[in-house]
């Protein structure tokens, strides 16, 4: 004899709408870099240069590299030498595709070099 299998009723599936923000998982970290703002000319852009050490394939040396990274400063607020960390973002430009995070370390104030004679005199000394 044959046995017979029934058939099982299904349920319909029911439609999938798309997750609330509330219920979607938080982004991944970002990728950040720090590095020292080397330009801040442009308006809201900045020039950060980051150092960085590699190790030579075959020697195995480690060598010391850099690379000048344009970075977007939305609020013109990081100064030439400061420490800043960077994140990746879409791109905003030609060469911009990184964004101002935070400001790591403020650069210290420029100090102004004056000489004694200067301050006795009131101008600068002559050039000899």
């Amino acid at each position: 004899m044959a046995e017979t299998k029934t058939k099982t009723e299904r349920k319909p599936k029911a439609a999938k709408s798309a997750p609330s923000p509330a219920e979607t998982t938080p982004r991944s970290m970002l990728r950040t870099i720090v590095g020292v703002v080397s330009s801040d000319k442009g308006n809201k852009s900045i020039t950060v240069v980051v150092d960085f050490q590699t190790k030579h394939p075959k020697y195995g040396k480690y060598l010391r590299r850099r690379t000048t990274i344009h970075a977007h400063d939305e609020k013109n607020e990081a100064k030439q030498g400061d420490k800043v960390e960077l994140a990746e973002c879409r791109p905003l430009s030609k060469t911009k595709h990184h964004r101002l995070i935070r400001i790591v370390e403020k650069a210290p104030e420029q100090a102004v070099q004056v000489s004694a004679e200067e301050i006795m005199t009131g101008k600068a000394p002559e050039a000899r």
